[in-house]
């Protein structure tokens, strides 16, 4: 979505006027003082040495905001910034001042609407959305019977600097889910084809190799079975038994040893590999099928079907 042009409107005036307006009006007020009480004249050479201090504080705010309107016109707007910048802080803190420093302040908020358009930094727009808040909250008492039609410029321009903002945001939005949208990787069918062949010879190999452990734990069971009977049987025989009897029964003993042995060695060894390969196999074939579902492959779909005689519904999809 491209972002509107806004129309900024110029810089105020009002600024430079008044600026020149307190530095003419200001040695007259300090007279003034100075003829008012002739008989201290501590007090008099005291009020002369601030309005020389504030004559040549709003001189060089004079000459900083002139600078600054320069800057503006060749579009150099954070440098016109930080010269209107300067030149507030310089302008004394006085009630006869405050329309001269709002003003100017105003004149930073416009700059960095159009700063904005140079260099697409959200910040200037904030920044400017912050001071022509707190602007309108001075508006009463800088304008009195106008302040209404001040308040209307003022709050046009704030939703002026919101929809930029928004704007702004939309579009940084589309390009974060663009750039998601590239960067996700694309369904390989062909690679999803040799995954499922692995995973399939994976978990056979593992049911495989886990059914002959468990067949090494059948055959440690019947050992352990062949080996205690002979065992009991050997033990109730009296020593005058028959000497065929009681090798009979250790034959068995015998025999069930081995195969506990041979019981334990196959439970050990197929049940260690074939049990890892189907937790593997489980879980690989699980994650494709995520990634499938993901890229829409596996989506059903629901459809009319037409049969000899009547219709119906169908249910279709790749798995």
């Amino acid at each position: 979505m491209k972002t509107p042009t806004p129309t900024t409107p110029p810089i105020r005036a009002l600024t430079a006027a008044a600026v020149t307006l307190a530095l003419a009006l200001a040695p007259i007020g300090g007279l003034r003082v100075a003829h008012a009480a002739p008989a201290n004249d501590d007090d008099a050479d005291a009020d002369a040495d601030d309005d020389d201090d504030d004559d040549q504080a709003m001189s060089e705010a004079k000459q900083l905001f002139d600078a600054g309107v320069t800057r503006y016109s060749a579009a150099q707007y954070g440098e016109a910034v930080g010269l209107w910048l300067e030149a507030y802080d310089l302008i004394p803190p006085s009630f006869e001042n405050r329309l001269i420093k709002a003003e100017l302040i105003y004149n930073v908020a416009r700059a960095q609407q159009k700063w904005f358009e140079i260099d697409k930094d959200v910040q200037h727009l904030r920044q400017s959305r912050e001071i022509l808040g707190r602007y309108l909250g001075e508006v009463d008492d800088l304008y009195g019977e106008q302040a209404a039609i001040e308040r209307e410029k003022i709050e046009e321009q704030i939703a002026e600097v919101d929809e930029q903002i928004a704007d702004w945001e939309a579009e940084q939005a589309r390009r974060e889910a663009e750039l998601a949208e590239r960067m996700r990787p694309k369904f390989d069918e062909d690679a999803d084809t040799r995954e499922a062949k692995r995973n399939k010879a994976m978990l056979g190999a593992g049911a495989g190799l886990s059914a002959l452990g468990f067949g090494g734990i059948g055959l440690l069971v019947t050992g352990i079975v062949l080996a205690g009977g002979a065992q009991a049987q050997t033990g109730g025989l009296p020593l005058e038994a028959d000497i065929p009897a009681r090798e009979a029964a250790i034959t068995r003993g015998e025999s069930g040893n081995a195969l506990m042995v041979t019981g334990t060695l196959v439970a050990g060894v197929f049940l260690a590999a074939g049990i890892p390969l189907l937790a593997v196999g489980v879980a690989s074939e699980k994650k494709r099928k995520a990634r499938r579902a993901e890229a829409g492959v596996d989506v059903a779909q629901l459809g009319p079907a037409w049969i000899p005689g009547g219709a119906g519904l169908s249910i279709g999809g790749r798995f």
